[in-house]
């Protein structure tokens, strides 16, 4: 019989490092995958659990488009202690100009570890929407769900739910399995994230009715989306190009001018007051006339004969002129 119990909080750090999936590490990157089984453990070195399958996997092409498979039978080749069965009916990713997307769907899930029916389904599906703006989506959706024949109700992102059933395994005695099953909805910035169902499997059991050991198992993944947000268009980075030219032509013109100015004006100023103060001296030292020449005292000794001749030149004037009156008068 089965016992159903809430995971405690430390599931919760167990679920976050199992639920990686495929790198979506560029924007514009989607991708899905239906059905991911990776099992394994061991009693005394002999493997009694061994299941390793991805059934459905999409990717969306790195130039654009969408990658789509239907259709896809639940299988596991190989496997040991562990069988599957249902339908991948779609897993899907899609890159856009305007957003990137991915869908899973599953049909009529099954599974069964170590003889005992693990988790089943009706129907499974995660979803992501990551436009280039706007709010991003991640959606879940399980119907019928079912751990370890008892009905189970995931709620995203919380502890999920716990069942644990006994087994039996050669080596092991008092063996029981536990499950934890748990769902993701998950946005950032950039990503979005969905996993409809995470099952997390542990054996537990003594060897040899001694100490009781705990052994993990692994954990199978049932429909899982992912998808980054496109890059906004590149086209504004054309505007920076104008303002960057014209600051290179205006400074390397601007200095040009003001340097030939200060070479012409001060070179003029200082050739014009050399010559004044040379001039200066000559009348001073010098005192010739500018017409004749000569000096200053041979110009006092002509003026001064010239008028000794007029004035003698005027007294035989007047004598003349009274020696007429007094002949007239006789």
């Amino acid at each position: 019989m089965a016992t159903v119990a809430v995971a405690g909080a430390g599931m919760a750090g167990l679920v976050a490092l199992t639920t990686g999936g495929p790198a979506v590490a560029a924007p514009g990157d989607a991708s899905a995958r239906g059905v991911v089984v990776d099992l394994s453990a061991s009693v005394l070195g002999v493997p009694v659990i061994t299941a390793n399958a991805t059934i459905g996997s999409a990717t969306a092409p790195p130039g654009g488009g969408t990658d789509t498979t239907t259709g896809l039978a639940v299988t596991i080749p190989g496997a040991v202690g562990v069988t599957a069965s249902g339908t991948v009916l779609e897993v899907s990713a899609t890159r856009g100009p305007t957003a990137s997307s991915a869908n899973a769907d599953i049909a009529e899930l099954a599974l069964g570890i170590l003889g005992v029916p693990v988790v089943a389904a009706d129907l499974i599906t995660a979803e992501v929407n990551c436009p280039q703006t706007g709010a991003l989506t991640a959606d879940t959706n399980v119907v019928g769900l079912t751990l370890f024949g008892a009905p189970a109700v995931l709620v995203p992102n919380t502890p999920g739910v716990t069942a644990s059933a006994a087994v039996v395994v050669p080596g092991l005695t008092e063996a029981s399995l536990t499950v934890t099953l748990t769902a993701v909805e998950e946005t950032t910035a950039d990503t979005a994230a969905a996993v409809a169902v995470l099952a997390t499997v542990q054996l537990t059991g003594s060897v040899d009715g001694g100490q009781v050991i705990d052994i993990p198992v692994g954990t199978v993944i049932l429909a899982e989306a992912n998808c980054e947000r496109p890059l906004a268009p590149t086209s504004p980075t054309a505007t920076p190009t104008q303002p960057s030219a014209s600051p290179t032509v205006t400074p390397t013109a601007s200095p040009t001018q003001p340097t030939a100015s200060p070479t012409v004006t001060p070179t003029a100023s200082p050739t014009q007051p050399t010559q004044s103060p040379t001039a200066s001296p000559y009348p001073t030292h010098h005192p010739h006339l500018p017409v004749t020449g000569d000096s200053g005292t041979g110009l006092w000794w002509t003026l001064g004969l010239g008028t000794g001749m007029v004035t003698l030149g005027a007294g035989a004037v007047l004598a003349v002129r009274r020696s007429r009156r007094m002949t007239g008068a006789c």
